[in-house]
């Protein structure tokens, strides 16, 4: 038997600011314990939970349930898995969230998931899901006991599941009335909470959280954060993903890369991070993609407001 996860909405719930992370499984074939040192590093600086990415098809990195699994039963600390949906059917789905299921992992963030690098078109598999919402409502029928059916079978006494489902947001995407119009869906098919896309703007947060209030919806949403090291990087994100950068932030990055200065890009992250507990925020979740050591000065230094 493995332990259960404690949920993330339990945790919003209990604690009045989050710092979380997300992490990436290590490429096929490299050292696994890469990844568990990073996890332990995080750990110790008192991230509250962690959420583990899975790999758009064809991207060759594997290990995101056992590595959520063991950030929960190993290291103690409540995990998010990614799930995606985009290469497969209701019936695969089922069978992969029922592993979650059984290795106690109570916490699943429901994405569709993007095509691998390169890949400008694509179409979901016949029978298969075109959007995360679709998703979203399949694993909340299975926490209310409706699993699909199978041909001259009957379960007679069904086990629902339990799952926390978390969701992607994007406060900045280019249509606002898709905007919303994505967000109102998942939720209205059971998402608990979201987590946004990249974003560096607490403006840009503060006006969607009141997008969603003219829904009617006020469910816990995480901004994702990334430090920025430099003015070139800020506009790479820009470009790459639509993520406005304030002025003031961007003019007090360095112009580049290097050398790398700690308290010198820290300085402004952090004022990012106050700006948006200020306008509602129920805490920050990074994304760490490299620099652990950096990340993780910033983690002590937002643990020390608390």
């Amino acid at each position: 038997m493995y332990t259960v996860d404690q949920k993330i909405i339990e945790v919003l719930k209990t604690k009045s600011f989050t710092v979380s992370a997300e992490i990436i499984p290590p490429r096929n074939g490299e050292a696994q314990r890469d990844v568990f040192e990073k996890i332990s590093k995080l750990i110790g600086a008192q991230v509250d939970f962690l959420s583990v990415t899975k790999g758009a098809g064809g991207s060759l990195r594997g290990g995101s349930l056992p590595i959520a699994q063991a950030i929960k039963d190993h290291f103690s600390c409540p995990s998010i898995a990614h799930f995606t949906c985009r290469d497969l059917v209701p019936e695969e789905i089922e069978n992969s969230l029922m592993d979650h299921h059984y290795f106690g992992i109570r916490n699943i963030l429901a994405l569709r998931g993007d095509p691998p690098m390169g890949v400008e078109s694509w179409v979901s598999r016949e029978g298969g899901y075109s959007f995360a919402y679709q998703l979203v409502d399949q694993i909340r029928a299975l926490n209310e006991g409706e699993f699909l059916s199978r041909a001259n079978f009957k379960v007679d006494r069904k086990e629902k599941t339990d799952f926390c489902i978390g969701v992607a947001v994007y406060p900045e995407h280019p249509d606002e009335q898709e905007r919303i119009l994505f967000s109102q869906e998942k939720f209205r098919r059971g998402a608990d909470y979201g987590i946004t896309q990249m974003l560096f703007d607490p403006d840009v947060y503060a006006r969607y959280l009141d997008l969603l209030a003219t829904q009617g919806i006020y469910k816990p949403i995480l901004p994702g954060l990334r430090i920025l090291k430099s003015k070139k990087q800020a506009q790479v994100m820009k470009q790459r993903f639509g993520c406005a950068t304030p002025e003031w932030y961007f003019q007090n990055l360095p112009d580049d890369d290097k050398p790398l200065n700690g308290p010198s890009v820290l300085e402004p992250f952090l004022k990012i991070v106050e700006n948006l507990k200020r306008v509602g925020a129920p805490g920050v979740h990074l994304f760490i993609l490299s620099d652990t050591d950096l990340n993780i000065e910033a983690i002590t230094q937002l643990n020390s407001w608390r």
